[in-house]
């Protein structure tokens, strides 16, 4: 649909209005409520605004008010100014459509309606479709649509079209209906009748008839009249504007006006200041959202498809989700600046506007154009040349006419794509500096990385080889042997680690299933000398039976274990003891999972230290230690899934529980 044709055969919103509006914005700090609460009270501002940016399902169930404000401060101060200085306003009268909305919104609120905002639109909308002067207030063609088309049924398509439901596009659709299939037809339909009654001049003379098809008393229905029309005399009509000198220019009752700069150079710079400052300090998601706002309101169209040239004159798409079957088949055809039979690269070379409207479905001269055409599902599209500073861009608006995009329109549509482009490219490049950036240090980093660990295999293998001699002296000595394998092992262990270190983190190749009691086992034989048995501590390890494997690589467990059985060694004085257990299986949030235990009689954690156990912190024990090793713990058991509680009493000790998901794969 096209939103253009349609808005012009709607009375155009109050001048006052749009004044009273750009005042509010005149504030330092834009009063949104007041400023949504003056919209809300014009007809054709609301649904201008609630077109552009249709409602999302139950969206109004946040009050109309909340809605407006949304979309307002989406547009954005500068924005919004220039949409109501381009908008050609008329100072038509609006009837009772705010004594009539107030009506219909009292009485659902009275008869316990379920969404008494529709009810309020319904009766602001009700006469909006009529024409009072009988004179077209745009093009002749807008006065000839709406000669043609059911004024009615023009303003049902545009509420549906708001988003708003069919119970609501129906009621305004309706005209006069007789007392039998008002009371037959839908609650909204009889209140918005209700409400057209209590609206006229003679109002007191339906109330005993309106009491049966409401529900309420007729005395109710007469307070709640006088109330309304007391609302409304304390706000309807809006501040009046200050007083112009003699001679100042009008910006607003000139509705036939066309904002361009051929012939409004002072409006058009202008504009075209309020557009470049609507842009200004936005991120590209906020851009976006704003262009898919701004779009519809400055020019009648969606959001178009915006082409920029790449290094390798390619038009690339910066602009046009909406239509992704066009954007994907205009990056296949690689379409180029230098193509001479395109409207579109044409319109990108020489900064002319040009259009393709063909004659027949055939194919003509350009092949890209008769199947961007076809994709986007319209007679043909305008190209519109826009200027993203360094480059020139095209905008390709999707039309049913040729003419049907205006001189106004298509100037405040390029100026609005231009501003927006200038951002998002700008935007663009500085990203890809900065990835280019962290590229450059990443590399670095790993590069610096890799010759510290290259360094530090050497000392690794000089203790390799005197470990090897050490064995070959001792040959018939099993127990060394033993020692002397695991001693190996985690040699290699730690060399692997370096060799990786400088490496970016690949998919975890390593089996993510664990045999717990083994490990416990590998654990006491690695470090139980070094750690507890040396220093007088007892480490005492239980296992409960048939508790299956745990899905977590043994590399990763072991990093756990060894991180909080070194905390204990070191906080244990000679003869205390730490338990390493096994206790089984349990149930964690619906999961099956291991439990492990380590409990020791140490000194307890400080109070400082429990208050926030996982965060790293300068260790207190000096050396280096570097005030990490439990946040790698929570982490490692984070990325697998797990969990830890962490009990400790001052002069009792401190226990761990870790909780590990079994492996179910086998």
């Amino acid at each position: 649909m096209n939103q253009a044709r349609h808005r012009s055969a709607l009375q155009q919103p109050q001048p006052d209005c749009c004044a009273t509006v750009l005042r509010l914005l005149a504030a330092s700090s834009p009063n949104w409520p007041e400023i949504a609460l003056v919209t809300a009270r014009d007809p054709a501002l609301c649904m201008l605004l609630l077109s552009a940016a249709p409602l999302c399902p139950r969206e109004l169930d946040d009050g109309l008010n909340s809605v407006l404000r949304h979309r307002l401060e989406t547009l954005g101060a500068d924005l919004l100014r220039a949409w109501l200085l381009g908008m050609p306003c008329s100072p038509t009268h609006q009837g009772n459509a705010l004594l009539l909305a107030e009506c219909a919104l009292h009485l659902a609120l009275e008869t316990h309606y379920p969404r008494p905002d529709e009810a309020y639109l319904a009766g602001l909308w009700f006469n909006l479709s009529t024409d009072p002067g009988g004179e077209a207030r745009q093009e002749p063609a807008a006065r000839i649509s709406l000669q043609a088309d059911n004024p009615r049924q023009m303003l049902a398509r545009l509420v549906s079209d708001c988003g708003l439901p069919a119970t609501l596009s129906n009621a305004l659709e309706l005209g006069t209906l007789l007392d039998e299939q008002i009371e037959q037809a839908h609650p909204l339909v009889r209140l918005l009748h209700a409400a057209r009654q209590l609206s006229t001049d003679g109002w007191e003379q339906h109330v005993s008839r309106l009491a049966p098809l409401t529900g309420l008393p007729a005395s109710s229905l007469t307070s709640l009249r006088t109330d309304v029309g007391y609302i409304v005399a304390g706000h309807a009509a809006y501040p009046p504007p200050p007083q112009r000198a003699s001679g100042a220019m009008t910006v607003f009752g000139s509705p036939d006006k066309v904002i361009a700069p051929d012939n409004e150079p002072i409006i058009a710079a202008a504009l075209h200041g309020l557009i470049v400052a609507g842009f200004s300090d936005v991120d590209a998601e906020q851009a976006i959202r704003r262009l898919a706002i701004a779009c519809p309101l400055l020019s009648g169209e969606a959001l178009p498809i915006v082409l920029h040239p790449d290094d390798d004159g390619v038009l690339q798409p910066l602009l046009g989700a909406a239509d992704a079957e066009a954007v994907r088949g205009l990056g296949e055809l690689r379409l180029r600046v230098e193509d001479e039979a395109s409207q579109v690269a044409l319109a990108q070379r020489s900064g002319v506007h040009t259009s393709y409207f063909p004659a027949t479905r055939t194919p003509g001269r350009s092949m890209a154009d008769w199947h961007l055409q076809r994709w986007l599902g319209r007679r043909g599209f305008s190209c519109i040349p826009l200027q993203l500073g360094p480059v020139t861009g095209v905008a390709v608006v999707a039309l049913e006419h040729e003419h049907s995009l205006g001189i106004s329109e298509r100037w405040q549509l390029g100026e609005l794509l231009s501003a927006a482009g200038r951002v998002l490219l700008t935007l663009r490049r500085q990203d890809h500096a900065i990835a280019a950036r962290e590229q450059e240090l990443h590399a670095r980093f790993r590069e610096h990385v890799r010759r510290i660990a290259h360094e530090a295999t050497n000392p690794l293998t000089v203790i390799k080889n005197r470990l090897s001699l050490i064995g070959q002296d001792h040959a018939n000595d099993g127990s060394l042997q033993e020692d002397m394998s695991l001693l190996n092992a985690e040699l290699d262990r730690i060399g692997n680690l370096l060799r990786q270190a400088g490496n970016l983190p690949v998919a975890e190749r390593e089996l993510a299933s664990c045999n717990v009691v083994e490990l416990m086992q590998e654990m006491r034989a690695l470090y139980g000398e070094s750690l507890f048995t040396q220093r007088g501590i007892q480490l005492e390890l239980r296992a409960a039976s048939g508790t299956p494997p745990v899905a977590m690589p043994p590399s990763a467990l072991k990093q756990v274990l060894l991180n909080l059985m070194r905390n204990a060694a070191e906080a244990l004085q000679p003869g205390g003891r730490l338990l390493l257990a096994l206790a089984g299986q349990v149930v964690v949030d619906g999961h099956a999972c291991a439990e492990l235990r380590l409990v020791d009689n140490g000194p307890g954690l400080p109070p400082e230290r429990t208050s926030n156990l996982f965060a790293p912190r300068p260790s207190a024990k000096g050396g280096n230690h570097q005030g990490i090793g439990l946040s790698v713990v929570r982490d490692i058991l984070t990325q697998w899934k797990s969990s830890i509680l962490c009990r400790s009493q001052s002069g009792s000790g401190t226990t761990f529980q870790i909780f590990i998901p079994l492996d179910h794969s086998r």
